[in-house]
């Protein structure tokens, strides 16, 4: 089932080709155009979004909330149009769409400037100057576009499993090319992909339910769904109309099950392994009290194995949560289906007894898949890195983990930290009350020794030894004033820390 993403610039031969492809192969073809008239059919003010990108830093809340609406319009129409077949998608960033998904070939286009200009010159009726300035103004509104809606840099190449240069080459070489490709096994859904997509389907759907539902249209809700499991996030100011959610998802296909959590935020946790009874487990709930938010959980499967059996996350009798295998209907006489989850079930159901569940779900990959899977609902006030990479050795994993983190912070712009700094860094124990009390004598040693050697400071800084040795105050100074400063914020901080004010 190959599904061709294409992305070419506007008055390039992206859209000649794509239709090329289509005539070659019989697949249906999908363009942004269509996308754009749905979009406007359900009322979403996909111009006024646009115009708002190119022209002001700063979008509104209701803004934003058109742009999510309008990428789930696109995920669910890719997703329903390719369920039962194959597909072609062009537009401006066809390649960017359904980011996670395995088995997606992502073409990108290059033309020529100049061959540009002239269907530009043939299409609208310009002259070549007018139609040279509109092509550049294009090219930057979309490179604005691009950056706010999908946050990627237009010009990545790391975005595209195949780029095609058109300078020199023929549409009829370029679509034998692209429909070799295609067939490639790389270019193959697996189990694995077919699940994230219906996934993906799942909350684009859910989120159109609930901007179409009147009680929960206005609502900042984030959402998510694993495995025919939506969990679905809303603020506190919202309480009143939290029942409401689950009413809007009611009669939504697909959907096994709803989680609604309240939080004020999310902490984004990333492990190969999860345990609901370990140190870890303790500090990332406490936090997340601290702050209001709820947690979740990405398991990394860091070796990218692929997995023939997919997990899916069922409710047993009595309410709790558990694993399962898809076996495509074949049951196996024995019980066991050899999946070790690795704690993930048991976590996200100890978290949903807390209320301060977000989901969680596996993936396989390490930078580019995690960034990919999490950016659609990128609302974190922290990621935390747990155990990671443990199969490559203590200092590769360590390195590993540094530039996953260096990674996350970039692309997300959230804080990142390592689980064994949670304590020391947001949390309140034994070790930093000792060291509180440590900085408070330090503190008052300080001031002791100020205020009871006063005449001899004051000579140094304005006296007769001041006027000999000039250069002891200056360096005095410059030394023990960013060492008060430290010790009084260490105090401080510690303090603000113990009546939960970060």
């Amino acid at each position: 089932m190959p599904i061709v993403l294409i992305s070419s610039s506007p008055h390039g031969s992206g859209g000649e080709l794509a239709q090329n492809l289509a005539k070659k192969t019989g697949w249906p073809l999908y363009s942004r155009d269509q996308v754009v008239e749905k979009a406007h059919e359900t009322g979403i003010k996909l111009s006024r979004l646009e115009t708002s990108i190119i022209k002001s830093p700063v979008i509104s809340e209701n803004l934003a909330r058109e742009k999510n609406l309008y990428l789930a319009l696109v995920t669910k129409t890719i997703c329903e149009t390719a369920k039962n077949g194959n597909l072609i998608y062009y537009g401006r960033a066809g390649h960017l769409l359904s980011p996670g998904i395995s088995g997606l070939l992502r073409v990108g286009l290059g033309s020529a400037l100049e061959m540009r200009i002239e269907h530009a010159m043939k299409q609208l009726n310009l002259p070549q100057e007018k139609a040279r300035d509109y092509l550049e103004k294009l090219d930057e509104d979309i490179k604005k576009w691009i950056h706010y809606v999908h946050r990627e840099d237009s010009q990545n190449p790391l975005v595209y499993d195949l780029f095609l240069n058109l300078q020199h080459m023929s549409i009829e070489n370029a679509t034998a090319i692209l429909y070799e490709t295609a067939l490639l096994q790389d270019f193959k859904f697996t189990v694995e992909s077919q699940q994230k997509m219906d996934d993906k389907c799942l909350a684009a759907n859910a989120k159109i339910h609930l901007a179409d539902h009147i009680e929960t249209s206005g609502m900042d809700l984030s959402v998510r769904a694993v495995n025919g499991v939506v969990t679905v996030t809303y603020m506190p100011r919202q309480e009143a109309s939290a029942d409401h959610i689950s009413r809007a998802l009611e009669e939504l296909s697909g959907c096994r099950e709803t989680i609604c959590t309240m939080a004020e935020t999310n902490i984004l946790w990333i492990q190969e392994s999860f345990d609901p009874k370990g140190k870890n487990f303790d500090q990332v709930t406490q936090l997340a009290k601290r702050w209001g938010a709820a947690v979740e959980l990405l398991r990394l499967d860091s070796e990218g194995k692929d997995r023939s059996q997919i997990p899916v996350m069922i409710e047993n009798q009595g309410g709790s949560l558990s694993l399962k295998t898809d076996t495509g209907g074949v049951e196996d006489d024995d019980a066991d289906t050899g999946y070790d989850d690795k704690g993930l079930a048991r976590t996200v159901e100890k978290l949903v007894a807390l209320g301060r569940s977000a989901g969680g779900f596996p993936i396989s990959g390490a930078g580019r898949e995690v960034i990919d899977a999490v950016k659609d609902n990128n609302n974190y006030s922290l990621i935390v890195l747990g155990n990671l990479f443990l199969s490559k050795g203590n200092e590769t994993s360590t390195r590993l983990t540094r530039e996953l983190g260096l990674d996350l912070r970039e692309k997300l712009k959230v804080p990142v930290i390592a689980s064994g700094e949670l304590h020391s860094r947001f949390l309140f124990g034994k070790t930093q009350a000792f060291k509180l009390l440590g900085f408070i004598l330090t503190t008052v040693l300080i001031y002791w020794l100020v205020f009871t050697f006063q005449k001899p400071i004051l000579n140094v800084l304005g006296g007769d030894l001041h006027s000999k040795f000039k250069w002891a105050a200056s360096i005095g100074v410059a030394l023990f004033v960013p060492v008060v400063a430290y010790v009084y914020s260490t105090v401080t901080g510690l303090v603000l820390k113990i009546i939960d004010i970060d």
